[in-house]
């Protein structure tokens, strides 16, 4: 539907502005990936078909240490003008975040998402911009608006209320929500903001006279020399050297996540162990009774063994005793039988 979809988009970088010699940057990405923020005020919203337009570096703009695009110099004039008309609230992070994810979530003034989403996230409320991560989180936001408004206002002024406004504070610009560059910052990334802006400072304007030493000026027929202004910028620069997208860590899970899933792991771990143990001393106790038994019904065995081996030796004792005379049995018949022939 539109080229600078979220499948098909880069992260692009900051760009010299001309009129802003003195660049004074957080960071090296424009706000929410360059798309217009004063546009948004005049497209239907996502839900009725508007598109989000991207900025063009062109038309860039420095405000409040970060750099913002528009997509038409007429666009840009407005936020000059106004700018806090136009700045997204919350720094243009997901409000649904700001305002409620509190409890398990890592979202703090050194740890900022949460992730929102410029292409489908995004909604005015009274002449605000606000952004959240997907549609469903703005539809959930909008249905205790001023309620959510309030708690997402507290919670950011807690964290940046300087009294210079109630949206002050550092912008997003590669915390995204969806799509390649998808990076939800569910680990801590860079926080150039708790920095001071590096100095800057335009020295004087100075002319130089481009006589060519004959009285004539080079720059026409003349006789008035022609003056040429030169601007000397001294200092500035980034706070932030991170600017491509593998310079941004992005863990799929929040430090509270992670660390849930190490307290579930180590549950199970000593569960097994404890059930193994439980096997182990369960098949051990049966191993040491099968011996004991083993032990008896051996001994029974062996005992009655020896008693059926002594009835046998005793029965051949008795077939095997001889007479008183020395002789068995049977030749002492034999002989009384030949006595009594005789």
């Amino acid at each position: 539907m539109f080229g600078d979809g979220p499948d098909n988009i880069d992260l692009p970088k900051v760009v010299p502005v001309a009129d802003q010699p003195c660049q004074q940057l957080y960071e090296g990405n424009p706000v929410l990936l360059g798309f217009d923020v004063v546009q948004y005020h005049f497209i239907p919203s996502f839900k009725d078909g508007g598109v989000a337009v991207r900025g063009k570096p062109e038309f860039a703009y420095n405000f409040e240490g970060y750099q913002f695009w528009f997509s038409t110099l007429e666009n840009r004039r407005a936020f000059v003008e106004n700018p806090w008309k136009y700045a997204p609230a919350w720094g243009g992070f997901c409000s649904w975040g700001v305002g409620l994810e509190v409890a398990g979530w890592p979202w703090a003034i050194d740890f900022l998402g949460p992730p929102a989403s410029p292409w489908n996230g995004w909604i005015i409320v009274d002449g605000v911009l606000i952004f959240n991560i997907w549609e469903s989180y703005s539809d959930r936001f909008a249905r205790n608006l001023d309620t959510n408004m309030a708690l997402a206002a507290e919670r950011w002024s807690n964290w940046f209320g300087d009294g210079k406004h109630r949206f002050a504070g550092p912008f997003n610009t590669h915390c995204i929500g969806h799509g390649r560059l998808k990076n939800w910052c569910l680990s801590q990334q860079p926080s150039p903001w708790l920095q001071e802006l590096p100095e800057c400072k335009v020295e004087q304007v100075t002319e130089k006279d481009s006589d060519d030493g004959l009285g004539m000026s080079t720059a026409s027929n003349s006789s008035s020399p022609s003056v040429v202004v030169v601007v000397v910028v001294s200092g500035g620069g980034i706070v932030s050297d991170a600017n491509e997208f593998s310079d941004f860590s992005n863990a799929r899970f929040s430090p509270h996540q992670q660390k849930m899933f190490k307290v579930g792991a180590s549950v199970i771990i000593i569960f097994l162990v404890l059930l193994n143990l439980a096997y182990c001393y369960r098949k051990k106790l049966k191993r040491c009774c099968s011996y004991c038994f083993g032990r008896q019904e051996d001994g029974g065995n062996q005992s009655k063994s020896n008693d059926d081996a002594n009835t046998k030796k005793e029965e051949e004792v008795d077939v095997d005793t001889p007479d008183v005379d020395g002789s068995n049995g049977t030749d002492s018949d034999k002989m009384a039988d030949e006595e009594e022939e005789v």
